[in-house]
């Protein structure tokens, strides 16, 4: 059955007239399209190429407003000129503020410049958007967190106090990079005999319950640092201060200063056996009594101490009336390998067997790594 073309009624087989839109044509001219004229023709061509170009300028101002605003804060990297880059993406964020560069950028820009909720906003929105460029932002920030907890030396508390509390609105990882810096402050506090600035960052930190981490990682990398550049004394007084301040830490401290104190008693165990060797050669008393050579035995030069090095021997005075020397000295430089000149309880671990006339003394280093409940075993 046929259908009106105007309105899609049902009509019957021969019907002059639709019964719905009761147009008085029959069914055949009913189906025959309406022809427009050229002037309707060309008027609607001409409004479809007005809207079409209006359209594409828009969209196109609007692209180029959108693209320059980024482009020329990417040209300007957040990490060299954050305030100049926050210049250009704070009013671009206030009217797109789900702008995935926009939001990486800005988040970049504000973070260095302590725009706290600001860089909080970007990086929790850009979470949304782009999780693989969030988790590249959030590895910037926790950097800049690292980095602005060791700028800040010993004399901010307060503001490491208030970078704990954002770092913990973002997560644990946050607060990880903000306690990263904390070697920074305990070496500025020495280094400046700061005595009271540890405490008051160990107070901030106790409020979250992470005093521990003052020990961890505080004091436990800067101990480390000095041991390795023979620093001892500063290593020595960098734990006692570290134990003191958080007893819960010394296990850490212990633990970093053990490698030295193993090195010690090797040594000693290496002084100890060539010291007797060397007393039990028996050309060393074939006439009754001590005679020791200028140079040391050969088996002296295979000796070495906990740092790997070479001992020194040392042929003490001769006596006039045998024409021989009367002892010996076995010496270990220790951890800086030089010889100091004040041989008594030296920082450097300078440790020497000396054996005169029968009789057999020692020269020890300070025990700098015994800490605490340690001290005086």
């Amino acid at each position: 059955m046929p259908s009106c073309p105007r309105c899609h009624a049902q009509l019957s087989g021969g019907a002059v007239y639709c019964a719905v839109c009761g147009r008085p044509r029959i069914t055949e001219g009913l189906r025959v399209p309406v022809v427009q004229s050229d002037r309707q023709k060309r008027a609607l061509q001409v409004a479809i190429a007005v809207g079409t170009i209006w359209l594409l300028v828009t969209i196109g101002v609007a692209f180029l407003r959108e693209a320059k605003a980024v482009r020329d804060a990417r040209s300007l990297p957040a990490a060299e000129k954050p305030r100049e880059a926050w210049a250009l993406l704070g009013p671009f964020l206030a009217t797109h503020p789900r702008h995935k560069q926009a939001l990486f950028l800005g988040g970049k820009a504000a973070v260095r410049l302590g725009l706290n909720d600001d860089a909080k906003r970007c990086l929790t929105t850009l979470g949304e958007r782009s999780p693989e460029l969030a988790a590249e932002l959030g590895n910037d920030y926790r950097q800049v967190l690292t980095a602005q907890t060791r700028a800040e030396g010993c004399g901010n508390p307060e503001t490491f106090s208030r970078r704990l509390d954002l770092a913990a609105e973002l997560g644990e990882a946050y607060v990880a990079s903000v306690v990263e810096g904390l070697d920074a402050v305990v070496e500025a506090c020495y280094g400046n005999q700061n005595h009271s600035g540890p405490s008051q960052f160990v107070a901030a930190l106790a409020a979250r319950n992470q005093t521990v981490k003052m020990a961890e990682k505080g004091y436990v990398p800067a101990i480390g640092r000095a041991l390795a550049e023979a620093r001892y004394y500063d290593a020595y007084n960098l734990a006692q201060q570290g134990v003191g301040l958080i007893p819960e830490g010394e296990s850490a401290i212990k633990e970093v200063m053990d490698g030295e104190r193993r090195k010690v008693e090797a040594t000693k165990k290496a002084l100890r056996q060539t010291c007797d060797r060397i007393k039990s050669e028996p050309q060393q008393h074939a006439t009754g009594a001590w005679c020791f050579s200028a140079t040391a035995p050969p088996f002296v030069g295979t000796v070495r101490d906990g740092w790997g090095r070479a001992v020194l021997y040392q042929a003490l005075e001769p006596a006039a009336e045998q024409g021989c020397h009367y002892g010996f000295a076995l010496t270990s430089l220790g951890g800086d390998g030089v010889l100091t000149e004040d041989r008594t309880y030296t920082p450097a671990d300078e440790m020497t067997c000396r054996f005169a006339y029968g009789r057999e003394s020692w020269q020890l280093p300070l025990p700098y790594w015994q800490v605490s409940a340690d001290r005086g075993r």
